[in-house]
């Protein structure tokens, strides 16, 4: 698997295990997420209130991670926050992110 491919699964991993968070911790004040980031080794928390997170599951394509852990060979930040990033795929990773789409 190359490095790519690597860290687009990562990231649908996080993704899986933050739907199962919010179904766990249905919260409109809020939640602390995991960062949906490709690095293997990051547990970092994010938070986000119950329709930012709801916002960006709209899009199988977009994902929520901490402030510099972007990856610009594989995405794109799309919008800026204080505690987060907002990123889209690049056109070559989006398949993925459709076909392991939680809420596809």
């Amino acid at each position: 698997m190359d490095r790519k491919d690597r860290i687009a699964r990562n990231e649908v991993l996080f993704r899986e295990v933050n739907e199962r968070v919010k179904e766990l911790v249905p919260s409109e004040a809020g939640i602390e997420f995991i960062c949906e980031c490709g690095y293997d080794e990051c547990i970092e928390r994010v938070p986000l209130s119950s329709d930012e997170y709801e916002r960006v599951r709209s899009d199988p394509v977009e994902f929520f991670v901490k402030p510099g852990h972007e990856t610009p060979d594989v995405e794109e930040v799309v919008e800026t926050h204080d505690r987060f990033l907002l990123v889209r795929k690049h056109v070559e990773e989006r398949d993925l992110a459709r076909q392991t789409d939680p809420r596809g």
